[in-house]
């Protein structure tokens, strides 16, 4: 945030895999993980912000399908999805690469 005009400066573009986009899926920041959940079209990438400030799309989840639902936990261990095309709940876990 600007202290002078108390508004924002974009600061970085991140390319992401997507399209036309429903807003089901609401960005998430997961401070613990330093990682940014971001769903754009048919694809939820995992973003990490790394130490020197430089973002890095670490996945991108593939769904087929724009019509996703999801919610990353609190504490950035869980993914949970459902989708129109599987029509499941999909839970995925972290793991450190």
């Amino acid at each position: 945030m600007n202290n002078s005009n108390k508004q924002y400066t974009k600061i970085k573009d991140i390319p992401v895999k997507g399209g036309s986009d429903n807003c089901f899926f609401a960005s998430q920041y997961i401070k613990s993980k330093c990682m940014l959940v971001n769903k754009n079209g048919s694809n939820v990438s995992l973003i990490r912000k790394k130490q020197n400030g430089e973002f890095m799309t670490e996945e991108s989840i593939e769904f087929g399908t724009q019509y996703i639902f999801g919610y990353m936990t609190d504490d950035g261990q869980y993914l949970i999805t459902w989708d129109n095309q599987s029509k499941e709940i999909q839970i995925r876990k972290y793991q450190e690469k």
